[in-house]
This record gives structure tokens, sequence and C-alpha cells, in this order.
């Protein structure tokens, strides 16, 4: 049996691979279109357009009002946007974290590339206290536990579900420890162990990283026996 561990960031909202590398930068030239909007620095990369994958909702008005920017930018009435930035969701494609309207406007003008900063590690946006922490994911675990149960009973595999959401020590130790006291970055506050068997891994793998509230960090390890 293969062991796949799942991690909630931040339910509905976004999917976050643990795993840095744009992977498929090259040496892309910026497309026009985007250059005439985003700015590039020292450490934004040029992603293709198809890489990349919206995580909140994007409404036509929401578009009008960004290519109303975009075009007092190119007219130099308004200053040039900084890169989006995204994460490796770890199939070779990106989640945004911001720039969701940016991308959505310059992908509908015709963009076929755009400048990005792709974090390396996942977070939870706008979260930077440790009761927002705790908030957002009491509101997320409902579906957390939801979804983790269906995963189970989908892959006939054993669940182990845990949480930190009462062990507020734990949580202010992770966030000093390894998040810089950045309560944003602390992402196994819910968290589940699904023992899947090895031939169903890499098929339940892909299924995850299509769903928008899962985190999937998964490790090739074999059970003893």
């Amino acid at each position: 049996m293969y062991r796949l561990t799942l991690l909630i960031i931040i339910a509905v909202v976004q999917a976050l691979s643990l795993f840095k590398g744009p992977g498929m930068t090259g040496k892309m030239v910026l497309d026009p279109i985007s250059a005439g909007d985003i700015y590039q620095t020292e450490d934004s990369v040029i992603l293709p357009m198809d890489a990349l994958r919206v995580t909140e909702e994007v409404t036509p008005e929401d578009i009008s009002h960004t290519m109303e920017y975009i075009e007092k930018t190119r007219k130099g009435e308004m200053k040039k946007r900084e890169p989006l930035s995204v994460v490796e969701r770890g199939d070779g494609t990106y989640s945004i974290i911001d720039g969701n309207r940016s991308y959505s406007a310059l992908k509908q003008l015709g963009a076929k590339n755009i400048p990005v900063i792709v974090a390396s590690r996942p977070y939870h946006k706008d979260v930077e206290t440790f009761e927002a922490l705790i908030a957002i994911q009491t509101e997320a675990e409902p579906e957390f536990h939801q979804c983790v149960t269906s995963l189970g009973d989908a892959y006939e595999a054993e669940v182990s579900e845990h949480s930190d959401l009462d062990n507020a020590e734990v949580i202010h130790r992770k966030a000093t420890e390894y998040c810089d006291g950045d309560y944003g970055k602390v992402i196994d506050v819910l968290s589940a162990e699904i023992s899947i068997p090895g031939e169903a891994l890499q098929t339940a793998a892909t299924a995850l990283l299509n769903q928008d509230y899962v985190l999937c960090m998964y490790g090739h390890e074999k059970d003893s026996g």
C-alpha cells in the first residue's frame, strides 16, 4: 500500500502544490500584450497562458474593469502591475494565487504568455493572524471531511483524519519555527492520511489535482508488509 497525504488550504478557493519549480519557462519572449500591462522582475518567469488555472470566479464585469485599467496603462495613465503570483500544482500547471482578473482579461485580449512569480510554498491568501487561520480552517473542515471520506470510498482506502484546530500551541510553533511567523503559510491544520493501493495511486493523485480545494502531498513510501 502506498500512502497519500492530503492537506487542506482554503476550501473551494485554490489548489496549491508543495513543490516549487517553473518547469516550463525556457527562454520564452514576453508577449507584447502582457508586456503592455505587467512588468517583469528579477524573480519573475514567463509562463504560457494555457499552463495557468484561475482559482476564483472572474465575471464579465471584472474583465471589463480590468481591460479599462489595461488601456490606461498602455496610454501611460496608470503604472504597470506586478507579475502574477502562482504555485505549481504538481501536474505541470500552476494555480493563480493573485492576478486572476489580469490573467482572464489578458487571455481574452489574446496574450500567449505572462510574467509570474512562482511561490516557494503554498500559503493562505490574506491570512495574517492565528484567529483568521483558525476561522478559515474551521469553515473548511466539513468540506474537507466530506472530501477525504469520498476519496476513501472511491478508492477503497483507509482514511485517518487529523486536526490541529484545538491545539493552539502546535500551530503557534509551526508558524514561528517553519513559516517565519507568517500564519498564512501554516498549511497542515487539517490533514488526513489515505492508504491507497499502488495501482490506484496515480489515478487518485490526478483526481485531486483537478479539485479546487485540496492540496496534495503524496509520497511513494510503501508500508511494511
